[in-house]
């Protein structure tokens, strides 16, 4: 078999497993030695995204910034606020599926979900399925199944959609404004 028949069978494999194998591509750069902006630029080329490198960009959406140093890091962050699950047990290396996207951008934009999402997802129960029918729902992605891949541009894409929700919905944090003190009746106000 050559090397493009390969190819084409592990993409297969990967539409179908999505999260379920690991990415077996060889990127020219290692993402982890990248500054958060050359990371976005990196994510924008990649064919499919690794749960390590969804993690980061995750982080970057939620905080402006990826403060962490490693993958165990960024999960325990993500987990502690439920951004992600534990019981998910998702390995770095592996590829990312789409119904894991919706449900941390879901949580990261504070979207209440629909009626499923809030009957059976939040108890686990197709958590990111739901997840994802209410992203597609939300113009936020495009038509998929749960369990997909998700290529960079995907993401990259997704990350500035939920940009322009959470500052349309005032989620970003401002810092507080110091104002003068109120003018005292008949005192001048600068």
């Amino acid at each position: 078999m050559g090397r493009d028949a390969g190819c084409c069978l592990a993409l297969g494999a990967m539409l179908l497993l999505g999260c379920g194998a690991p990415r077996n591509i060889e990127m020219e750069v290692d993402p982890d030695q990248l500054t958060d902006m050359e990371f976005q630029a990196y994510l924008a080329t990649a064919p499919m995204v690794t749960v390590a490198e969804a993690y980061r960009a995750m982080l970057m959406l939620a905080d402006g910034e990826d403060t962490c140093k490693s993958f165990d890091e960024r999960r325990e962050k993500l987990a502690a606020r439920g951004i992600i699950r534990p019981q998910w047990n998702l390995r770095p290396d592996h590829v990312l599926d789409q119904g894991s996207l919706a449900y941390m951008v879901m949580r990261i934009c504070r979207m209440p979900g629909g009626v499923n999402m809030l009957a059976l997802g939040s108890f686990g129960i197709g958590d990111r399925r739901y997840a994802l029918r209410e992203m597609i729902y939300r113009g936020m992605m495009e038509d998929a199944v749960a369990y997909q891949f998700v290529s960079g541009g995907q993401l990259v894409a997704l990350m500035a959609r939920a940009d322009v929700y959470m500052e349309k919905h005032a989620l970003y944090e401002a810092p507080p404004i110091e104002l003068p003190p109120e003018p005292k009746p008949g005192e001048k106000a600068y």
